[in-house]
């Protein structure tokens, strides 16, 4: 009687064991790359959202990006970094006016993680694509207190589109227009 109470409490400690310790060995397997960390912070619908307004003068592109934070200065911040990002990952929808933009690099390559990483860093290299933005206080329907806490902001970024595409064709990111030629 006595060993079967033994072997019962061991097999119970293995199978509550066992879970965990596959999880552990699941969660070293599928490390992300930094690359797919800043891809999937921009590629969410829930974090942001994007409005083509217009096309501008000299190959801009004209937005009006919906973004979160817990402030409002966080969610302005993150609305500019996320316009660049919309036109690199995920691309601009069609407005009245204005045809569907496709993403510059909708599946950046794994070599280039450092560099999106470094790019999307607070105060990184997307803000030389930021040309124009709204970003004092918005007010109104602009800006929104959550009920969960945190704001959602709406300001309008000009970003310059043709140059992001000939820089990141410089650097090797994507493929020259060129070269389909």
């Amino acid at each position: 009687m006595r060993k079967i109470i033994m072997a019962a409490l061991v097999m119970t400690g293995l199978l509550v064991m066992m879970p965990e310790s596959a999880y552990s060995q699941r969660s070293k397997n599928k490390k992300k790359s930094r690359v797919e960390n800043v891809k999937n912070q921009f590629d969410g619908s829930y974090n942001y959202e994007v409005e083509t307004v217009g096309v501008g003068t000299e190959g801009t592109k004209s937005l009006k990006v919906w973004a979160y934070g817990k402030n409002v200065d966080e969610a302005i911040a993150l609305a500019k970094k996320c316009a660049v990002a919309a036109c690199i990952y995920r691309g601009l929808p069609a407005a009245e006016n204005v045809l569907a933009t496709p993403a510059l690099c909708p599946n950046p390559d794994p070599k280039w993680d450092d560099y999106f990483g470094e790019f999307f860093d607070d105060g990184g290299e997307y803000l030389n694509y930021v040309n124009l933005t709204s970003d004092g206080v918005p007010s109104g329907q602009d800006r929104l207190k959550l009920k969960k806490g945190g704001y959602k902001c709406g300001i309008y970024v000009q970003v310059l589109f043709d140059r992001l595409r000939k820089d990141l064709e410089k650097k090797g990111v994507i493929a020259s227009m060129n070269s389909y030629f």
